[in-house]
């Protein structure tokens, strides 16, 4: 963690020189936009666990395609939080 600091401070005194805070929210909504990569993921095994669902029961794809949809519309929710997060932290 401390080289991780280290590694960042230079960055954040180069983009805000004067104010620390501001430097800080930049990473902060840099760190906020993560969040998408672990909805991606999410997305992912879900659209292809539907995928395999539907090729053992083709008769059930439907009802299996809607579930999916409903809970990637769910998980989708936390993409959209981080990148709201993001714009303001961004906006301050």
């Amino acid at each position: 963690m401390l080289t991780f600091l280290n590694s960042i401070l230079p960055f954040i005194l180069e983009v805000a020189p004067g104010d620390l805070s501001s430097g800080l929210a930049y990473v902060g909504a840099g760190i906020a936009v993560l969040t998408g990569l672990g909805t991606g993921i999410g997305q992912g095994i879900a659209a292809g666990k539907a995928a395999e669902a539907v090729g053992r029961q083709p008769e059930a794809a439907a009802k299996i395609t809607s579930t999916m949809l409903i809970g990637q519309a769910v998980a989708e929710t936390t993409g959209l939080y981080g990148l709201i997060i993001a714009f303001i932290l961004v906006s301050k």
